[in-house]
């Protein structure tokens, strides 16, 4: 039995913004950041579990958008780098803000975090796209890679 060769399945990348560029919020500070993700976070959830999301930038810090990426378990979460790099991309994003919780809420990161942290970084820098930051989010607080020299 012969199989068709050219019976394939598509792939379609789409954009669909819902702010005019003018309506969009610039970041300016890390507070902003953080009270971007703080209103996107699920209050019932940020104690339980642990939860990765991002922001994506365009080059005037005028933020397109947030993304949940992945949610975890207790103690930890799977964020996959070209999941990550991919939505950046079909998010026409020039720069991205990391974030995830801890549900204990220590506000430091794992060895683990900074490993994925700089997996991200070079895959993203590969296609010209810069991580801002990455933040530990609690709802008391967060930590800021960027601001503690760890990007």
């Amino acid at each position: 039995m012969k199989k068709n060769l050219y019976n394939v399945s598509q792939i379609e990348l789409t954009y669909r913004p819902k702010l005019k560029a003018s309506e969009r919020p610039v970041i300016k500070c890390m507070e902003d950041v953080y009270g971007i993700f703080m209103q996107c976070w699920d209050k019932g959830k940020i104690d339980l579990i642990e939860e990765f999301k991002m922001i994506l930038l365009d080059k005037g810090s005028a933020v397109l958008g947030v993304i949940n990426i992945s949610s975890g378990g207790m103690d930890s979460v799977i964020a996959d780098h070209k999941a990550i790099v991919t939505a950046a991309i079909l998010g026409k994003a020039s720069g991205i803000i990391l974030a995830h919780n801890h549900p204990s809420a220590r506000l430091f990161p794992s060895e683990r975090d900074i490993a994925l942290t700089k997996t991200i970084k070079g895959a993203a820098a590969s296609l010209d796209i810069a991580v801002v930051d990455h933040l530990i989010v609690t709802q008391s607080g967060y930590y800021s890679f960027a601001n503690k020299g760890l990007l």
